[in-house]
């Protein structure tokens, strides 16, 4: 019995290990294969394909990059490359063209209105408040808009050369500019009562004139002196900031008194016109630098409700618009598209073109500026420097204020300098690259970009009898200081004076006394008195 169960489980064994190899070697591999099978055939993917990737966007490029949105509402401008046709400008005009204006004699002061360019003339309303136009640094030409309907374009033609030219306009006669009859006027004060004027109101002519109109000219001066010069004038020393310094000599005591304003006089609105000499002693590539310098110049230096106009000068000159232009997108563009066109070639005529300022129309309200480009080079009509200074300084008597910017290291120095200070003005002249000419313009335009008094007078007390100089105050400006040199007899011990002038419509004046003994010392003003003292003499 017990070798029987020997026998049984030896053949379990066996019949177990048959089995075990069985599976092993026949059954797995039938089940693995067709489960490794099917799971494959189930995933099967296509073959590997290898393709480029788009490269990420440059965002160094100024295609990508985003323009930042502007802090303030206003007109946007850019550098513009503007194809010249290519036209031999010196060629005569033929006389049957509207561009062929006879120059007149200099000591008529004609004007030839010919235009360059046609830009429309724009008409918009002056917006009443002060906030500066924000600056570009840049102008491009794909912004510049076509003419619409909105602007007011004279009749167009065309010269011997196909490039289109407007009619010569012509200002109304000096019987027509004579103001209407008179009428009570309510004048506006700060700090004073309303009270009502007998004064007639002045109107200012609205179009360029033709000439010079020496009539007119006294009209506008009249109308300035008439603000001015009111009896009950808002006060003056609280919103200005006066100080004196003084050197002793054995005769006289000098003294320098600076005059500041203060935060609280308000910027009024200013017209400004830009002189640009396109005169062939100017050149091409100082002639590109001075275009895209007036650009920005028009554009940092104006302000919301200010007024501008631009003129070309050589022999001839051309204003751009026959009336002031709003600064407005519009009227920039428009200045753009005449700038683009202006050439450097010809003689320059410098006082009939200075002279010219007299033309525009001077609102009373709002000084009038002048920012003459040149190198001071006159070829043409009156060339003697002392004549040119002498003869407008006397026609203008403080009218317009006279900023002028050489372009050159070579300019006229003395025109330059003389002819601004004797009329309310500064200069500036550039001595570097010819291609960079313009650079300095608009550093220039920021002394006069916000106007707080224009037409300023001082009158010396009886008892203080002072030599001062400029004549002539220049327009205070915000963060300008005004200066005034001059001298009193030795033992005056204090500087009295009644300054008076217009922010707008509204007279300020007040009356100062400045102590000289505890002044401080500065050693310079007796030789700033004599220079001063050289150029008046100058201007007369």
């Amino acid at each position: 019995m017990k070798g029987l169960k020997g026998d049984l489980v030896l053949f379990a064994l066996i019949l177990s290990a048959v089995a075990h190899f069985a599976v092993m070697f026949y059954a797995r591999p039938r089940v693995m294969v067709s489960v490794v099978r099917s799971d494959v055939l189930a995933h099967r993917k296509g073959p590997m394909r290898v393709s480029e990737a788009a490269p990420p966007p440059d965002i160094l490029k100024m295609d990508v990059v985003q323009d930042v949105e502007a802090a303030k509402d206003a007109p946007e401008a850019a550098e513009t490359v503007v194809s010249v046709p290519s036209v031999d400008l010196s060629l005569p005009v033929p006389e049957a063209t509207a561009a062929n204006v006879p120059s007149a004699p200099a000591p008529e002061f004609e004007v030839p209105v010919a235009m360059e360019s046609p830009p429309p003339v724009m008409v918009s309303e002056a917006a009443p408040a002060t906030q500066r136009a924000m600056p570009r640094d840049t102008i491009s030409a794909a912004t510049l808009p076509p003419a619409s309907s909105t602007h007011l374009a004279a009749p167009k033609s065309s010269d011997a050369q196909g490039l289109p030219l407007v009619p010569v306009f012509r200002a109304p006669s000096v019987a027509a500019m004579t103001p209407p009859a008179p009428e009570s006027v309510v004048e506006e004060k700060i700090g004073v009562d309303e009270t009502e004027s007998d004064t007639p109101e002045f109107k200012p002519v609205v179009e360029v004139m033709e000439k010079v109109s020496e009539e007119v000219v006294k009209q506008e001066k009249e109308a300035v002196r008439t603000l001015v010069d009111v009896p009950n004038a808002a006060e003056l020393a609280s919103h200005v900031n006066v100080s004196v310094s003084k050197t002793s000599s054995a005769q006289y005591t000098y003294f320098r008194v600076k005059i500041s304003p203060n935060a609280d006089l308000t910027t009024v609105p200013k017209d400004l016109v830009v002189l640009l000499d396109a005169s062939g002693s100017i050149g091409k590539e100082r002639m590109g630098s001075i275009r895209l310098a007036a650009r920005k110049s028009l554009r940092s230096a104006a302000n919301t409700g200010d007024r501008f106009n631009l003129v070309a000068f050589r022999d001839r000159f051309t204003y751009a618009f026959k009336t002031w232009q709003e600064c407005t997108e519009a009227s920039f563009d428009a200045a753009d598209r005449w700038l683009g066109n202006v050439a450097s070639y010809g003689r320059t005529d410098v006082f009939a073109t200075i002279a010219s300022v007299l033309t525009l129309p001077r609102d009373p309200t709002r000084p009038l500026i002048a920012l003459v480009v040149t190198d001071g080079d006159a070829n043409v009509g009156v060339r003697e420097t002392a004549e040119i200074i002498s003869k407008f300084s006397a026609l203008n008597d403080g009218l317009v204020s006279v900023y002028m910017y050489g372009v050159k290291a070579s300019a006229n120095k003395e025109l330059i300098d003389v002819l601004t200070r004797g009329n309310r003005g500064d200069s500036f002249i550039f001595d570097g690259w010819r291609w960079k000419a313009g650079s300095g313009i608009e550093g220039l335009a920021e002394k006069f970009r916000d106007p707080v008094l224009s037409d300023l007078r001082i009158v010396f007390a009886s008892g203080c009898p002072a030599e001062s100089y400029p004549r002539l105050l220049k327009n205070l400006y915000r963060g300008e200081t005004l200066e005034i040199v001059g001298r009193v007899p030795a033992g005056i011990r204090e500087v009295a004076f009644s300054l008076k002038g217009l922010n707008g419509r509204n007279a300020y004046e007040s009356f100062f006394k400045l102590p000289l003994d505890p002044a401080a010392e500065d050693a310079t003003v007796a030789s700033a008195w004599g220079e001063e003292r050289g150029i008046d003499k100058k201007l007369r």
